[in-house]
């Protein structure tokens, strides 16, 4: 089974703040993205990995040919990022798996079992049940109480066959469809997405407090 994993890292981090976007801040002495580069590399399934990365930065970037490992332009959202790192892989791929660029703790053993899903059904993410209470609010006034029965936190890896996550980019682009992650495009187009037990360690880096909390917990927390 042949793996390409993308990671859409061309966001500003704007809820981070300060001047490095979130997805550079150094996480245990490196860039949290390397960091997550480098741990996509562990797994042998994976043939090729594609960051998407601003313009700015991919001019200072050296690519070597063949590298396991490709750097190229995002866009504008993280669907279009999505979408240039897509193609910028080729064709060479069963599964494609597509990854926060501020989620360090994911687990190879949870990758794979992705891939197993998502070869058979078509689609699969990691998902974590909802255990606060989910008020709705109008205004700054609590309307109701959400039901949170069927309603579930995604996470990343989320894992495609390639002639799914394919169509569904294609299908999206040409309606002007944007979505807010890969799973939801893949359902909106009527593909089976199988959702799968999340880790709770998979957290996603997006204020400066999260990243305190992976540093404290960084021993613990990476370990496969």
């Amino acid at each position: 089974m042949s793996v390409l994993v993308i990671i859409p890292a061309a966001g500003s981090g704007t809820r981070f703040g300060g001047d490095i976007p979130k997805q550079f801040q150094p996480l245990a002495g490196k860039p949290i993205v390397q960091y997550i580069v480098e741990r996509f590399l562990l797994s042998g399934f994976v043939e090729k990995i594609v960051v998407a990365v601003t313009d700015a930065l991919l001019t200072t970037i050296k690519q070597a040919p063949g590298d396991r490992v490709q750097f190229v332009a995002g866009g504008e959202t993280r669907q279009q990022s999505v979408m240039n790192a897509f193609k910028a892989a080729g064709e060479d791929f069963d599964v494609v798996a597509v990854h926060d660029a501020v989620r360090p703790f994911f687990r190879i053993r949870t990758l794979e079992a992705l891939l197993d899903v998502a070869r058979e059904h078509g689609a699969a993410l990691p998902a974590l049940p909802l255990t606060d209470t989910i008020h709705a609010t109008k205004d700054g006034i609590l309307t109701g109480t959400v039901d949170r029965t069927n309603i579930v936190a995604a996470q990343t890896p989320q894992v495609f066959r390639y002639d799914v996550l394919r169509d569904a980019l294609e299908r999206a682009m040409r309606d002007k469809y944007d979505a807010t992650d890969e799973a939801g495009l893949a359902a909106h187009y009527g593909y089976d997405v199988r959702v799968m037990p999340g880790d709770p360690f998979n957290i996603k880096i997006t204020r400066p407090e999260d990243l305190a909390l992976a540093e404290a917990h960084f021993e613990e927390w990476s370990r496969e």
